[in-house]
């Protein structure tokens, strides 16, 4: 990661002033998960017919929104919840409260505050480098264009992440990162998810504006010790068990 950095610095060093890149600042993120889709995908035969189904289908809000904040610099970036949907109806979709990470590139680490029901964890590990596919596809963000990457996560999990060169540094939002650029989209299909940037401002921010608040006494754990203790949990669970695991892991 540190060898990284120096070549995202190296290559950028020769911009012109007038596509200066962006290296401080904050991102406010919406993460929009789709309460239907999911509900379909996950329904059984009988319930087409079933009285119960068809009315909460009715009841439901399309998606469940959530917004986060991305501080970044190019030491560090720290990603947090501003505000939860708390709509009552959709309490059975809630897997995650009290979301937090902080990622510092230099260390080459990350630590993420994790509620899942009644379990708090302390993740900590190395920056996530996924091996990203790059294609030759563009859209615009939140007024910055964004070149299209792919990857598989946990073995079977399709991810496509969107990210600026605008902001040469390899972040992003929660655990998503290890691109030559900011991510500013992301589209998770099996999980029925988006998470995309709505607004991007440049900021001079200091150390005070990284500062995460750890748990009192947390499971303090890695990533591969965080999956297997949620994997260990659902022996009972059925079929939905690993379909909990992969939503408390995104």
């Amino acid at each position: 990661m540190r060898q990284l950095m120096l070549i995202y610095m190296v290559c950028f060093a020769g911009i012109g002033f007038a596509q200066q890149p962006l290296l401080s600042g904050r991102i406010t993120f919406e993460k929009n998960f789709s309460v239907i889709k999911a509900m379909d995908a996950d329904k059984d035969e009988d319930d087409e017919d079933n009285t119960w189904y068809i009315e909460m289908r009715k009841k439901l809000p399309k998606y469940k929104t959530d917004i986060f904040q991305l501080n970044f610099n190019v030491k560090q970036t720290l990603y947090t919840t501003l505000l939860e949907d708390e709509n009552p109806l959709l309490r059975w979709h809630k897997t995650i409260t009290e979301l937090s990470q902080k990622t510092v590139f230099e260390k080459d680490s990350t630590w993420a505050n994790r509620t899942v029901y009644d379990k708090t964890y302390l993740v900590a590990d190395s920056i996530s480098e996924p091996v990203w596919k790059l294609t030759g596809e563009y859209r615009e963000i939140a007024g910055f264009n964004c070149r299209r990457a792919t990857t598989i996560l946990y073995d079977s999990v399709y991810v496509i992440a969107f990210f600026t060169d605008a902001i040469p540094l390899p972040g992003g939002p929660d655990l998503f990162a290890g691109l030559p650029g900011m991510i500013l989209g992301v589209v998770i299909p099996r999980m029925h998810t988006t998470i995309f940037a709505t607004k991007v401002e440049a900021a001079a921010l200091t150390d005070a504006d990284f500062i995460i608040k750890f748990p009192r006494k947390p499971n303090l754990v890695n990533r591969e010790g965080y999956r297997k203790d949620l994997s260990g949990n659902i022996e009972r669970w059925g079929s939905y068990g690993n379909k909990f695991v992969l939503k408390a892991l995104f």
